[in-house]
């Protein structure tokens, strides 16, 4: 790898990202733009793609989150577009839809909602100490719905982490590095 430096930097800014728990997210409604802005502000500095307006009202059209009330959007749906905006790098829109949904099976949407971010911020921790190692992803011995849930999302949280990774790597090994004794 050209840098190392730059991608340990990288890793460095994956796991100092605040992203927000349930008791964190705004506890009022917010209009689209406000939700456009607060996910983006949390996304875009790690890579990920920025969400447009269109994209919302896409994921509403193909009822992957709710409509939003009185074009009012509340927690349950901040928390969807947020995970959306985490594995749309990685999965297809209706593959996030069935995520979403187990991942809520039998529990309250904030728990579901933590757990994917605990398990974000966890996958991120893991690869900042092991990145020149090989990701290792523990195997569910027995049919646990809970075990499979956590399967589910870490394999899932691994798959993004992975690709982002991946292409820092590659767009760190594109930028030529500067010459010695030559001024910018």
């Amino acid at each position: 790898m050209a840098d190392n430096k730059k991608f340990a930097d990288y890793l460095a800014q994956l796991q100092e990202a605040q992203f927000p728990r349930w008791a964190d997210l705004p506890q009022f409604d917010l209009y689209m733009d406000q939700v456009i802005q607060y996910v983006n502000d949390i996304v875009s500095p790690l890579g990920f793609g920025e969400i447009t307006s269109t994209m919302v009202n896409n994921y509403v059209k193909k009822g992957v989150i709710k409509a939003p009330i009185k074009k009012k959007y509340r927690p349950e749906q901040l928390a969807n577009i947020l995970v959306i905006a985490m594995l749309k790098p990685v999965f297809a829109l209706d593959m996030i839809a069935k995520g979403i949904r187990f991942a809520k099976e039998g529990r309250p949407v904030a728990q579901a909602y933590d757990t994917f971010i605990l398990t974000f911020v966890s996958a991120i921790e893991q690869a900042n100490s092991d990145f020149n190692d090989a990701l290792t992803i523990n195997r569910v011995n027995k049919p646990d719905t809970t075990a499979t849930q956590h399967a589910v999302v870490t394999l899932a949280i691994n798959a993004v982490l992975q690709k982002l990774m991946v292409e820092k790597m590659l767009e760190l090994e594109e930028t030529p590095a500067p010459k010695e004794g030559k001024k910018a």
